[in-house]
């Protein structure tokens, strides 16, 4: 997703590009996590957050508000790229059924389109 005028959007918001950019990530993430279904809460449990490389394999099965404050304490702002990833085998067939990635997306557009 790129933000075409983020700088005057952040400025608009009273925040820094950075703060900008990392509270839109986390908004995004947070949609992700909390629009994912629950079957045993392995995949709901499995977004993982990394910085400069998506993360590999799967986790143990956490809670969602583990999931969320775990992406919430590495998600990086301006310049850094943030990848959520699930490494659930069955992930992209409840992302075809239920868009919770792409339906956040278009949230998010939706949102920072409003801003401008």
């Amino acid at each position: 997703m790129i933000i075409k005028n983020a700088d005057n959007i952040a400025k608009r918001a009273n925040s820094t590009l950075d703060e900008f950019v990392r509270a839109v990530k986390i908004d995004l993430f947070t949609g992700v996590i909390e629009d994912t279904r629950v079957d045993t809460g392995r995949m709901k449990g499995n977004w993982q957050t990394t910085v400069g490389s998506p993360a590999t394999g799967t986790v143990p099965i956490r809670s969602e508000s583990a999931t969320v404050s775990d992406m919430e304490r590495k998600s990086a702002g301006a310049g850094d790229t943030t990848y959520l990833t699930n490494n659930v085998p069955y992930v992209g067939v409840w992302e075809m059924r239920d868009g919770m990635v792409a339906k956040n997306i278009a949230r998010i557009e939706t949102n920072i389109r409003k801003r401008k």
